[in-house]
């Protein structure tokens, strides 16, 4: 019975980490975030735009394990439930995913040339947030890391999951001038595409699960 349990969680934990790998990869979208990056620091030479690759992953990091270990008491403190976070949530995932999937070109709003525009931090704004950090992975981390559903050890591992995509992230902006030349504009779009519907499926799954517990549907 004891050998049957420990399977059990262990299965379920595999099953988690596998799920929170997908949705992180999708909404941080390391290979879409290229081209952004690249609009973001033109104008910067190689070794500068390499140093924002590192800091802005570093932030990054920094801002979703914030997230991972105070959102959820942030919500309690404000009176949210989960279950109404989990549906705002996933509308807003299914708005980026519509948006990576409709979209004609991707938006970058560091690279405007205004005469005279002193160039500001572009590690924070916008590589870090909204770029990386966006409004989709901090929604998700705190869902994946849900102090309702998941005990200790498996957030952590979810953190750990989730160091990972942002080292596959640092590195795809370390490398994003080779990544965008062997990808091609059209291989670029056509990965940003299919993680986007990737990304409406999960929306949706989010949305219903949120909607079931509010309603306490099959409970």
């Amino acid at each position: 019975m004891r050998l049957y349990v420990f399977i059990s969680s262990e299965v379920h934990l595999i099953q988690h980490l596998i799920k929170s790998a997908v949705t992180l990869f999708v909404v941080i979208d390391p290979i879409g975030t290229v081209p952004l990056f690249i609009i973001a620091t033109r104008g910067l030479g190689l070794a500068e735009q390499r140093r924002v690759a590192i800091r802005a992953t570093v932030i990054s990091a920094l801002i979703l394990v914030f997230f991972i270990t105070a959102g959820q008491l942030l919500l309690d403190h404000l009176g949210i439930g989960l279950n109404a976070f989990k549906i705002a949530g996933g509308l807003v995932l299914l708005a980026i995913s519509m948006k990576m999937i409709l979209e004609a070109e991707p938006e970058g709003k560091a690279g405007d040339d205004e005469a005279g525009e002193v160039r500001k931090d572009v590690a924070v704004f916008p590589v870090a947030m909204p770029f990386i950090a966006g409004p989709g992975a901090i929604l998700a981390v705190v869902l994946l890391t849900d102090n309702d559903l998941y005990p200790v050890i498996e957030q952590a591992a979810v953190t750990g999951v989730l160091m990972g995509i942002l080292l596959i992230t640092w590195l795809t902006l370390f490398f994003a001038a080779q990544v965008q030349k062997w990808l091609g504009e059209t291989g670029v779009n056509v990965v940003t595409r299919i993680m986007g519907l990737i990304l409406a499926a999960l929306s949706i799954q989010t949305i219903l699960i949120g909607i079931q517990g509010f309603f306490k549907i099959g409970v």
